[in-house]
């Protein structure tokens, strides 16, 4: 029963009382307590016992309600958290969530720790579950979430990993935004930074890398040296090729592989007034002048460098030199690639 009802129905059953009880004994009954006389008609003395009765089981009724309201409150409060907790747990951005009920305190905060993964359809959900349902499922899919607009990527941490694939999705799928990355690539994972790096090595040339050379590694300069192979129009300039080296670490067999590109790509002039530049600055690209030298079949040079140098270094293309004085028809290329080069 409802209070309003209770008393509304209390007070009638009071008056009901009292006004038959007057009917049947209209006289006065007098009490005397603590030397003070009470005098008051029989109806009333009905009527305040009822009232008495009346507002103690009305006080039983708000005690027992309140703590109804207060459980069922505590309940209704533990089911928002839980879906809260399942909402995050779907974008793979576990939060941490307290629960006021034992029951739930059992279980439900596996959820602060835990990452969702859906693999079959669900309906009957709240609308924001759906929500972040569709959003997992399309960027599983290859598509791209605008979850900037869906005012949610500022709650996404940078190693999240839906966060990270919708991303990738974006790099696949947007011109223009591998730049975007790495000009802010603080902001964004390792991941995402390296596959801007692959687009942009793979597809642009060097004019859009040039700004983005301190980022780039060894493999990187040699996926754009197969792509020269290809004869792709890349940008590939003697100053770009000493701005890699200066950026890069290289070792001897780098070197090589970059003659070895460079020699089909620049003329003999640039090539050789470049690989001498190198070796200035890095005695590791020696080896790499050498080769050019026997590759453009300036012997003599060649013989007058290995004579500048102790007899100890350089011992393949000492031997290439000695096969090359004996007139034999031998190119470089067949019998030294970069690690026998090195050596």
């Amino acid at each position: 029963m409802r209070i309003g009802t209770y008393i509304f129905s209390g007070l009638v059953l009071i008056t009901l009382v009292a006004g038959g009880v007057y009917l049947l004994n209209p006289g006065y009954y007098s009490v005397t307590l603590l030397g003070i006389t009470v005098n008051l008609p029989v109806a009333a003395w009905f009527a305040l016992a009822m009232g008495l009765l009346f507002l103690a089981t009305l006080l039983h009724m708000v005690y027992h309600g309140t703590r109804s309201y207060f459980k069922r409150r505590r309940y209704l409060d533990d089911i928002e958290e839980l879906k809260d907790a399942l909402y995050w747990s779907l974008l793979q951005e576990p939060k941490e969530h307290r629960y006021r009920i034992s029951q739930m305190r059992e279980g439900a905060p596996l959820l602060n720790v835990a990452r969702l993964e859906t693999v079959g359809s669900v309906s009957g959900l709240s609308e924001k579950l759906m929500k972040a349902l569709e959003w997992v499922t399309r960027i599983e899919n290859g598509e791209v979430v605008d979850l900037k607009e869906k005012k949610i990527e500022r709650f996404l941490s940078k190693e999240n990993p839906l966060l990270i694939r919708n991303q990738l999705n974006r790099l696949q799928k947007k011109k223009g935004f591998a730049e975007k990355v790495l000009q802010a690539r603080e902001s964004y994972d390792e991941k995402v930074v390296q596959e801007a790096l692959e687009i942009l090595v793979s597809k642009e040339d060097l004019s859009k890398l040039k700004k983005f050379i301190p980022f780039l590694e060894r493999k990187h300069l040699y996926r754009l040296l197969e792509r020269a192979d290809r004869k792709e129009e890349i940008g590939l300039t003697p100053d770009v090729l000493e701005t890699l080296a200066e950026a890069l670490e290289l070792e001897c067999g780098d070197y090589v592989r970059i003659a070895q590109t460079t020699v089909r790509r620049f003329t003999p002039d640039e090539n050789l007034a470049l690989f001498k530049r190198l070796s200035h600055k890095d005695e590791k690209a020696q080896n790499a002048y050498l080769y050019l030298l026997f590759e453009y079949e300036m012997v003599d040079e060649a013989n007058r460098f290995l004579e500048e140098h102790d007899e100890r270094e350089f011992l393949p293309f000492r031997a290439f030199a000695v096969l090359k004085n004996g007139k034999h028809p031998f190119k470089i290329d067949d019998l030294l690639d970069t690690e026998i080069a090195c050596r």
